[in-house]
C-alpha cells in the first residue's frame, strides 16, 4: 500500500473533470475489477490511477532515459562499488542527466517538479513511501529494501538535485533499506 498525503503541487486551481467510455477485451477488465477490490478502490479511481502514472511517467520515462531492470541485478552491481565511487556515480547522474530528465518529464526544473517526479519515481517502482507537505517543508520515506549502497546513491542523487535548484536546507537520513528527507523548498 502507497501512503501518499500531499497536496498538488503543480495545479493552482482544482481540475475539471470529462467522462470517457472505453472498451476492454474481458478477461483485462476482470483482472482490472480484481485489481480494485483488492486494493480497495473504485474501478473508476483504478483507472484514474493509472491514467495518471502513465501520464506523469510512464509516457516520457523511456525518452528520458529511465529503464526497468530487476531489483537483484541493481543490488548486485553496487554490491560491486565502494561508496566513495556509488557517491561519484551519484553525483555524475544528478548534475549530468536529472535536469535533462526532469524536464523532458515534468516540462520545467523547480524543486516542484523535482518532488513531483521523486515521487512518480517511488510510485512507478513499486516502492512504499510516504510524502507529506507541511507549509514550504516537503517531507519524504521512501522504503526500497535494495541495501545500503542503494540508499547511498538515491539519498545523494536528491541531495545533489535540491542543491541545483537552492533549495534553503534538506536533511536526509539512510538506513539499510530506507531513505528519509526533509527539504524546505
Amino acid at each position: 500500500m502507497v501512503m501518499a498525503n500531499h497536496k498538488s503541487l503543480s495545479k493552482s486551481t482544482p481540475a475539471q473533470s470529462g467522462s470517457v467510455t472505453l472498451r476492454f477485451d474481458a478477461d483485462m477488465l476482470d483482472d482490472l475489477r480484481k485489481e480494485s477490490v483488492h486494493k480497495r478502490i473504485s474501478l473508476n479511481t483504478l483507472a484514474t490511477q493509472i491514467f495518471r502514472t502513465h501520464t506523469e511517467y510512464g509516457s516520457m520515462s523511456a525518452r528520458a532515459g529511465m529503464v526497468s531492470f530487476h531489483k537483484s541485478l541493481l543490488m548486485r552491481l553496487m554490491d560491486k562499488l565502494s561508496e566513495d565511487e556509488i557517491s561519484k556515480l551519484s553525483e555524475h547522474i544528478a548534475k549530468n542527466e536529472m535536469k535533462d530528465t526532469i524536464l523532458l518529464m515534468k516540462k520545467r526544473y523547480d524543486a516542484s517538479a523535482f518532488i513531483d517526479f521523486i515521487e512518480a519515481w517511488a510510485r512507478v517502482s513499486g516502492f512504499e513511501y510516504r510524502h507529506d507537505v507541511s507549509d514550504r517543508t516537503r517531507s519524504f520515506v521512501i522504503q526500497h529494501d535494495m541495501g545500503k549502497r542503494w540508499s547511498v546513491y538515491i539519498a545523494n542523487i536528491f541531495k545533489y538535485g535540491f542543491s541545483d535548484l537552492g533549495a534553503k536546507w534538506a536533511d536526509f537520513q539512510i538506513t539499510d533499506n530506507t531513505v528519509t528527507f526533509n527539504v524546505e523548498v
